[in-house]
Order: structure tokens, then sequence, then C-alpha cells
């Protein structure tokens, strides 16, 4: 087995565990497949069509969420040039897409959420591959792998989306085990994973780590025109969020000392074309080594720091990428978190 294909196998084996007490084996349907199975396993077949689906119906009415663990390598995202046209970073010749979302290049260990409400009358999710011809070499393309585990998550039916929830206990930063748990409402259990609303990534243990999509190791470069939310589970004892920035670097186009690449630098109050405003957004927050405070942070303003947000409510930072390309200064974020 080669190296790329040990690591496709191993990165979901932290949340295959968290179902380690079922025993319902995963549907592994084809490309082109149905399937209405609550876990679903999609790997890439031998010879790969250029457009690969699956169509995801719904287990139950209670489905409320798809969660959607993935490793997979496929071509490295576009950069703009002379001969493309592209004014941003964009995945074109191979990509995973779902619910309007796209995303290429390498990942390891990645995650998204996915809503799927059953009962507002949407009846399936499609999850698609689409590869470029690789004819004749395939002009240096990558030879595309994907492991995807399919989790559909149910909410009670009546009940709050973040109704019914497990308690968990931290055991290390790669696995929880249960503690205790709470019967939720008819026999549902996956209170604890279910995430907020509008959050496309979601942490619902106490410690881990956060990479930007395709940080491929600090090689790689995120998509542009991104704008979404990753969240953590917040309980009643719960007092702050805190980052440690192993690896910052969200573009910029101009030459700053350390710590003036915030807030008004990464998001003008006025904008303005050609402008940078990639950052990552964390609310009320101090850099803890300068007691700097800021929301927005950009260019490599954290790097190798440790950031706390204090924030009451939810717990959810917000990343942004604009429609802008700056060559080498796209790489993206690589975090540790803790909740405490």
């Amino acid at each position: 087995m080669s190296n790329n294909s040990c690591l496709l196998y191993l990165a979901l084996t932290a949340f295959a565990a968290h179902f380690a007490t079922t025993t319902a084996a995963a549907a592994k349907p084809n490309c082109g497949g149905s399937t209405s199975s609550k876990y679903i396993e999609l790997l890439q077949p031998t010879n790969p069509p250029r457009e690969c689906i699956y169509h995801i119906n719904a287990y139950s009415s209670n489905v409320c969420q798809l969660r959607i663990d993935f490793a997979m390598t496929l071509a490295q995202p576009t950069v703009p040039d002379e001969q493309n046209g592209l004014w941003y970073v964009q995945c074109v010749k191979d990509y995973f897409a779902v619910n309007g979302l796209k995303l290429c290049g390498t990942e390891i260990a990645q995650h998204i959420y996915v809503p799927f409400n059953r009962t507002a009358g949407v009846k399936n999710v499609d999850l698609s591959i689409v590869l470029a011809v690789r004819a004749g070499g395939g002009g240096n393309l990558p030879t595309p792998s994907w492991k995807m585990a399919v989790t559909q998550l149910e909410c009670p039916s009546g009940a709050a989306i973040r109704s019914g929830l497990a308690t968990l206990a931290v055991e290390n930063e790669q696995m929880e085990a249960i503690e205790r748990a709470v019967q939720p409402r008819a026999g549902i259990k996956d209170g604890f994973f279910v995430a907020p609303p509008d959050c496309l990534q979601y942490f619902p243990y106490a410690t881990g780590n956060i990479t930007s999509f395709n940080f491929n190791g600090g090689a790689g470069v995120y998509p542009g025109n991104m704008n979404y939310a990753i969240c953590f589970r917040r309980q009643q004892s719960t007092q702050s969020l805190e980052l440690n920035a192993r690896y910052f670097g969200l573009g910029t186009g101009y030459q700053r000392q350390k710590f003036q690449e915030l807030d008004n630098y990464c998001r003008p109050q006025l904008a303005a074309a050609g402008v940078s405003e990639d950052y990552l957004m964390v609310p009320q927050a101090t850099i803890v080594d300068s007691n700097i405070r800021a929301t927005y942070f950009c260019g490599d303003s954290i790097q190798g720091d440790i950031v706390t947000s204090t924030n009451p409510g939810p717990l959810a930072i917000t990343f942004n990428s604009d429609g802008n390309y700056k060559a080498g200064q796209e790489v993206g974020f690589s975090l540790s978190y803790r909740v405490l």
C-alpha cells in the first residue's frame, strides 16, 4: 500500500470510532448508486468515470444533517494566470461537489456538514466527484482517490436541533469515550454530533485540530470566494475557546509588521477592488502573549501564537476568502484548539 493510500485509509479512523457501538454495516454504493443507509462509505472505483454521483436518500423523517468525513486526492485548484482568465483560485479540473460547495486538491481527515431537512421536502442529497480527462498522462494530474464516511444525523421529531445531547468525557485529543449518555427521545442518539445551524464544520470534542481546505501540509492553496463558519460544542461550564496557530498564512498584498495585519487591515471599512479580504474572524479575541485584542486576523499576524475568544453564546469562528489572488500568500491555516 502506498503512503497516500495509507493516509487515505487512516484518515477516517477516529470518526469511525464514534459509532463503534453500532452493528449496522455501512452501505457502499457504486458511482451512480443510491442508498438510504444511516452509515455510508464511498470509495473510488478502480476505473472512475468522468463524473461519479452518489444519491443519498433520507434514512428517516428525522434526518436533519449529513456529516461527511473525507480524505481525497484530486487535481489542485487552478490559480489565475494570463491564459485561463481567472481572478481567484477555483476547483476547475477535478472537484468534489455537494450543496453548491466545490473542493479539490489534497485533503486528509477533513469533514463538512450538509443540511438535509427531509420534513421540508428535501428528498435526497447528491454528492459528485467530477474528474478531468487523464488520457495521455493527464497533464501531470494525480491519480484520483477518495474515501468518505457519510453519516445521516437525526434530530428528535419536534425538538430543537440541539436537544437530546449526550454527555461525553474527554480522554485525549484524538478520541473520547462515552462516560454516560442521556437517552434522547425516540431512541435517537445523534445529538452530540448534530451541528448548530449554518456551520460548515463542527467540532464537538473539547480538543482537536483544524486546517483550511487543501492546506496540504503547508504546500496547498485554499479556494477563493469562500465564507463559512467553523463551530464548536459549548457546555454550561465553557468559558472560552483557545486557538493555537501552528501555521497561519492568509493572503495580504502588503508588507507590514507583525500584529498590524488585524481588523480594518483584514476587512477594510470601505470595500475597494483588489484589496485582500482573506481573514479568520474570531469574536472578542485576545492574542495571549501580546495582550492585543482583535477580531479579524490575516497575513501571518498570529503565526505561532495563541488566541483566546471569550465570546458569549455559540462558539464559532469564520473563514473568508475573497475574489482576488495573491500568489504564494494564500496557503491557509493549521490550528489546534481547546474549549475551556
